[in-house]
């Protein structure tokens, strides 16, 4: 009896010491964590993710639970994590001008930004964007000083390159700072390897400074296209930060201005350029109009545009289609299998499968990017229509159903059958969860997850 005590402690002990290696994030709100900041004289440092971004995940995954890493931000950082699309996160996301995922942030007690950075970092290069951010934070009085000179009238380029640099340095962003530096460069100063990461920290549209950069892409890209096509990345990557900035400041001319720039460098949309870090530039214009509408609660533009919207897209991207074309690349998956299995060669079923897998998740990032903006702009659009009127449910109800249809997985099933239950639809709520249990449990090109099709089961039995 004793031995098995003995042993239970253990591995409670045990599990415990796993648990804690990694970087500990606080839990409750941001007035609580910045309070707990002032209260131990630490920065905080905030981790903003998306649900559904890859690179966040994968930093989630792989760099947070390493123990050096637990360490040092254990030590020198109060931490916190928060969904950039839910409770506070929106708020957050705009006041740190978040314009791609993940982003990182270390601000002050005061809730002021000391540095922020995107994308995925490993352990030792996260370790050392941390004390990045503790050496600028020193730094802190060069800057406000350089900020009263620049207020009371001081420019010229040197001066401005000099401010630009350190605000760089801090992650505060240029702002219009940045802004007047670049255009105070020549048009072939402008487009030399050495701006190319400048460019890509524009935040405020200038539709001056604009349509230099594009009409000067288009040269550099005939002389040399490694060159142009950094630069189209860094400018993609700039529209992302001034879609975020004209959302905040109810800037419609800034939106077209925008959405006429990446029209002009022929990015209309690159769904997995979106997915792994781009920001929002890449998504399509129609979906980018109906974010600034509904974020500014310009209701009626958005009702509009929303049903024109859904209508192009039931045509441009039909189900029966979409159906077709998922047939005939199961198929040929299929056979493929089941040649590999008449010759009993086991290595090429397992290649075979990863391929399949692959396939499935570059093709299908379109359309799991357009189901879940359909979910989210009818739930939207639910929220400020007359939910009493017959034929606006019967609509909200035909594109969640059709968010559905084009990606027919466990994860977007449940979602839409929260929506359905939320206008008032448990039938068709239920009816749906059924049928991705059909899909799941019928795919002969890939196991079920025994965990899927538990949580789905054991929801439709309470329904």
């Amino acid at each position: 009896m004793m031995r098995r005590i003995f042993f239970t402690i253990a591995i409670l002990l045990f599990s415990w010491n796993v648990f804690s290696q990694g970087i500990q994030f606080e839990i409750g709100s941001w007035k609580e964590v910045l309070q707990k900041a002032k209260q131990e004289n630490k920065l905080i440092f905030v981790d903003l993710y998306t649900t559904w971004c890859g690179p966040c995940k994968k930093m989630a995954a792989e760099t947070f639970p390493q123990q050096a890493v637990g360490d040092y931000f254990n030590k020198n950082f109060v931490n916190y994590k928060i969904d950039a699309e839910k409770g506070e996160g929106p708020e957050l996301a705009g006041k740190y001008e978040v314009s791609a995922y993940p982003t990182l942030v270390f601000v002050n007690a005061a809730g002021e930004l000391v540095y922020k950075f995107m994308g995925v970092r490993t352990a030792d290069k996260l370790i050392a964007e941390g004390e990045k951010a503790v050496r600028l934070y020193a730094l802190a009085p060069s800057i406000a000083a350089m900020e009263k000179e620049y207020e009371q009238g001081k420019r010229g380029k040197v001066f401005l390159g000099e401010y630009y640099a350190l605000l760089k340095e801090s992650g505060a962003g240029g702002g219009i700072v940045l802004n007047e530096y670049l255009k105070c460069l020549s048009d072939e100063e402008l487009l030399l390897e050495e701006n190319v990461s400048n460019i890509g920290n524009i935040s405020i549209f200038d539709p001056v400074l604009f349509d230099r950069l594009v009409k000067g892409i288009k040269k550099v890209e005939g002389e040399n296209k490694k060159l142009g096509n950094r630069l189209n990345t860094s400018v993609m990557k700039s529209l992302s930060a001034c879609f975020a900035t004209c959302v905040k400041e109810k800037d419609e001319k800034a939106l077209e201005g925008i959405l006429g720039v990446k029209a002009g460098l022929g990015n209309l949309e690159n769904g997995m350029s979106a997915m792994m870090g781009g920001g929002k530039s890449y998504l399509p214009a129609e979906q980018l109009r109906l974010d600034f509408y509904s974020n500014n609660r310009l209701d009626d533009k958005f009702k509009t545009l929303m049903s024109e919207y859904m209508i192009a897209q039931q045509q441009e991207n039909s189900i029966d289609s979409l159906r077709k074309t998922e047939e005939i690349t199961n198929r040929h998956f299929e056979m493929l299998i089941d040649s590999a299995r008449m010759k009993n060669d086991s290595a090429a079923i397992v290649s075979i499968r990863k391929t399949m897998g692959m396939a499935s998740l570059f093709g299908g990032v379109k359309y799991k990017l357009l189901s879940s903006f359909v979910i989210s702009a009818t739930r939207h659009y639910w929220k400020i229509t007359d939910q009493q009127n017959v034929g606006e449910k019967k609509k909200c109800i035909a594109w969640v159903n059709y968010a559905y249809q084009l990606d027919r997985t466990p994860a977007t099933a449940w979602g839409c059958a929260d929506l359905l239950e939320e206008i008032g639809e448990k039938q068709g709520a239920k009816k749906l969860l059924n049928d991705v249990l059909e899909v799941i449990k019928n795919n002969s090109l890939s196991d079920a997850d025994p965990k899927d099709i538990q949580s789905v089961t054991e929801r439709v039995e309470k329904m």
